[in-house]
């Protein structure tokens, strides 16, 4: 997974898929802060985090629960992002677009 955190926007962006997907369909917003991203085929290809770093952890796991997701490393890419903001991180294996 790729993370990139925005310390101005107190924003982070996590690509799921690799090479980066078009997040075609939009977010669920259902989740907010946390907003799930969808292809135009319905697929989760990234993850937004808002207020990433005030964001508790519980949060992000009870709105991504459902998801088919490596939820640990996910943690771990949001953790590194917020570690080097306004820089690339790249946490785990590549999962195929």
């Amino acid at each position: 997974m790729r993370a990139l955190y925005d310390s101005e926007a107190h924003a982070m962006w996590i690509d799921i898929v690799d090479p980066p997907a078009d997040a075609g369909a939009g977010a669920d917003t259902q989740a907010y802060p946390v907003l799930p991203h969808y292809d135009a085929d319905d697929r989760l290809v990234a993850v937004e985090l808002l207020y990433a770093d005030t964001l508790p952890e519980g949060q992000i796991v009870n709105a991504l629960g459902g998801l088919d997701l490596d939820t640990p490393t996910l943690l771990a890419a949001w953790r590194a992002g917020l570690a080097a903001p306004d820089r690339e991180v790249v946490v785990g294996p590549a999962i195929p677009a």
